[in-house]
């Protein structure tokens, strides 16, 4: 009986370590804290749109539309948040078949050139498997 008890619990033992968890995204924004914005730049790419906010400050928005969601989640945050109105709506012409926009907008604090927070909302705010 202890024979197959510890087979049973290394067999789960090697179950549970194969399984890997994805990082939320929030998780994956997070080592941005503390860089440079010449390296956000760098890796994002130029923002869509800059504000700014307070001398010496500015936030940097990032938008990311597409019409599928990203790694077919279509409930990305069913264990961060739940909040409906974040959603985007089907358009479409009368008769027409309705499209579907996902969409991801990530906005970063930059302070004297440095990034000091983030924030994101969106239906498509996932960890991309690119």
């Amino acid at each position: 009986m202890s024979k197959i008890f510890a087979l049973l619990f290394a067999g789960a033992s090697v179950a549970v370590a194969a399984c890997t968890v994805r990082p939320t995204y929030s998780e994956t924004l997070q080592p941005w804290i503390g860089q440079s914005e010449e390296k956000l730049y760098a890796a994002w790419g130029m923002p869509y749109n800059v504000i700014y906010p307070a001398p010496g400050a500015k936030v940097v928005y990032y938008m990311h539309f597409s019409y599928r969601p990203e790694n077919g989640m279509t409930n990305p945050y069913a264990y961060e948040v739940a909040y409906p109105a974040i959603a985007t709506p089907d358009y479409g012409l009368p008769g027409q078949p309705q499209s579907t926009n996902y969409y991801c907008q990530t906005h970063f604090t930059i302070r004297n050139g440095v990034v000091t927070d983030f924030g994101f909302n969106g239906d498509d705010c996932v960890v991309s498997d690119n």
